[in-house]
């Protein structure tokens, strides 16, 4: 009985913490989801012979399949996605003590006009332009978190480029606002450039390897005395490997490293240096071409030179439904 009201005591503690000081748990979560989510999208546009990979999911359906620098004069220019995920983890606080176990129910929907990518110069130009809105809600099933449920608001610009012998570079530019569902309050948003480069190897015609470096800047606001407390520099090295199975089914194993460069410590009398290593699977069945669902499990491990920041692990197990609509 005693341990269990130290327990208690603990757990409604931290919870309170994080509802007096919600943005640093709540940008880790959404900035891991958004993460993980990225690397689990499998590499499906590998066909067989000399074609492109896709740029988008039922790219080949919309202009059929992409030899280099041909293409077909069928376009659309608008993407509508929706995606519900489901997933337990045994660190819903991202903290070192106390781990807290709950659930994490996420939903998404965007839309963007994302025109088919068309020639430019040695490759393909894939633009897009949208807005996003995603619900995060904790503890339906496992330990009541609701105190911490928060929504995110993103508006982005992007361009991707496809080049000869798969190579894509990106760029990006978002906007994210996030708020709190107790008050509809905003406590965090801010503006954030990325710059990105990929390679894709076909290792067979079932298989693809995908290697990515990423960096982006974080130029924040965040509500309370030290507004800029969070900004700071991604830099990012992901890989993965999609394995088809079937048509229907891919199986692939993903890590990711990255360092975070915080241009202040939780005191704000230094710089802050993180490290997280990501480690997963994923396994996605395809009931059509816009039409998913994956299950996946995750472990999240992050260190760091900050003495009042919490170092963490956290696993996570769960499934991803996803639908998606090009006109």
């Amino acid at each position: 009985m005693k341990n269990l009201s130290s327990f208690a005591i603990v757990f409604f503690a931290a919870v309170a913490s994080l509802r007096a000081q919600p943005a640093p748990t709540a940008i880790q979560q959404q900035e891991n989801f958004q993460q993980n989510a990225a690397q689990q999208q499998p590499m499906l546009g590998l066909k067989a012979g000399t074609n492109a990979p896709e740029i988008y999911p039922g790219e080949d359906a919309d202009v059929g399949p992409q030899h280099i620098l041909k293409l077909i004069p069928r376009r659309t220019y608008f993407e509508v996605k929706a995606d519900s995920e489901y997933f337990y983890t045994d660190n819903a606080l991202l903290s070192q003590h106390p781990t807290i176990s709950s659930t994490l129910f996420v939903n998404t929907i965007s839309a963007a006009f994302a025109p088919t990518p068309y020639k430019l110069g040695y490759g393909r130009l894939a633009p897009s332009a949208g807005v996003m809105s995603q619900w995060y809600n904790y503890g339906l099933g496992g330990h009541d978190l609701s105190a911490l449920d928060f929504n995110v608001q993103t508006f982005f610009v992007a361009e991707k480029y496809l080049l000869p012998n798969n190579w894509i570079i990106f760029g990006e530019f978002d906007y994210d606002r996030f708020l709190s569902q107790n008050n509809y309050n905003e406590f965090y948003h801010d503006f954030t450039p990325i710059i990105g480069v990929q390679r894709l190897a076909k290792l067979r015609d079932d298989m693809v390897l995908a290697v990515s470096l990423k960096t982006d800047y974080h130029a924040s606001w965040t509500s309370g005395i030290a507004s800029d407390s969070e900004d700071r520099m991604d830099n990012a090295l992901s890989v993965s490997l999609s394995y088809q199975v079937i048509p229907q089914l891919v199986i692939q194993p993903y890590y990711r490293f990255q360092y975070t460069y915080y241009r202040f410590d939780t005191a704000h009398a230094s710089d802050r240096n993180d490290y997280l290593n990501s480690f997963g699977l994923s396994v996605a069945y395809y009931f059509t071409p816009n039409l998913s669902l994956r299950v996946f499990a995750n472990d999240d491990l992050r260190e760091t030179d900050d003495a009042l920041a919490p170092e963490y692990r956290a696993y996570s197990v769960g499934a991803d439904l996803a639908y998606s609509i090009r006109f």
